[in-house]
């Protein structure tokens, strides 16, 4: 008898762990459709029983929701939208009303299944207005970390109304999604800048240069208007030259990508530099002008 129990025991333990094999039969009725945009995904059956660590960007030392304790459970529906090196990109639900979009690792998967590479853009931005990024845009916008104006971002894909992003918290790397609407498209490129800062910009915010217009020509010359305390109106004229800003120098609190230089008669000044474009109606550019004047949070927006 002792003989027969044992080999029930035995037979059963087997059939324990052929079952722990096969992947998780699992109720994915509430798993989100996936909005429009550059990322998509597909629904993969994961080995049942098994939990993994979720982190919010492919790189172990980046933060993690739950207060970086996120993990996803193969018993529940996941969605897979690509791999990225070592690691695939994945949604689950936490709750019916809290889902959680992260990074797992890559040997997770079963064996026999594979999942295309993420296809992810590199745009710079900034936010224009505080903001809070989210790891479930689709769901429960759960906040994951919040960036306030004039952050610079990594635009990486979008998703509906959402796009999603890559910064820097307290020097720790993220991913998460914002609204779109927060976003200014930054210009990086020297040939852009110089086409876009020609013509006429009218000051729209800060004092910095102390000009209430300035008109920049293709041939590096300019003119402005300075309003002063009595009420008139001072014109004045000078030149203009852009060059990148090397942000280890720390002279500008926004880290700007350029730095602009005005001369006028004896006087040199300069300035921290970012252009931002932001695409209107028949996709024409519009630009705006974001000038620091030192390391303190003070700048100036200057708009056409």
């Amino acid at each position: 008898m002792k003989k027969f129990l044992a080999s029930l025991f035995a037979l059963m333990m087997m059939l324990s762990a052929a079952l722990a094999d096969e992947p998780a039969m699992i109720d994915a009725t509430n798993a989100p459709s996936i909005p429009v945009g550059t990322l998509s995904a597909s629904l993969v059956s994961f080995t049942s029983n098994q939990t993994y660590a979720v982190y919010s960007a492919p790189d172990s030392k980046s933060s993690r929701g739950a207060k970086n304790r996120a993990r996803v459970s193969t018993n529940g529906w996941i969605q897979v939208f690509g791999s990225e090196g070592d690691w695939i990109l994945v949604q689950y639900d936490i709750t019916d009303t809290h889902n959680r979009i992260g990074y797992i690792y890559k040997n997770a998967l079963p064996a026999d299944v594979t999942v295309p590479e993420l296809n992810l853009t590199n745009v710079p931005a900034i936010v224009h207005y505080d903001v809070e990024v989210t790891d479930d845009p689709l769901v429960s916008r759960t906040a994951l970390s919040k960036l306030p104006e004039n952050t610079k971002v990594i635009c990486l894909g979008s998703m509906g109304e959402w796009t999603y992003i890559e910064a820097e918290e307290n020097g720790v790397r993220f991913r998460g999604f914002v609204p779109t609407a927060c976003l200014y498209a930054t210009v990086t490129d020297m040939s852009e800048v110089n086409r876009a800062i020609v013509g006429s910009w009218k000051l729209y915010a800060g004092s910095s240069i102390n000009a209430s217009r300035i008109t920049f020509r293709e041939d590096g010359t300019m003119t402005g208007r300075t309003q002063l305390e009595s009420g008139r109106e001072l014109e004045w004229s000078g030149t203009w030259s852009i060059d990148f800003y090397d942000t280890k120098r720390d002279r500008y609190w926004n880290e700007s990508e350029f730095e602009l230089t005005l001369a006028r008669g004896n006087s040199v000044e300069q300035y921290g530099l970012r252009i931002c474009r932001q695409a209107t109606e028949g996709s024409k550019a519009q630009y705006s002008l974001i000038i620091s004047d030192g390391a303190k949070i003070s700048d100036m927006v200057m708009c056409e």
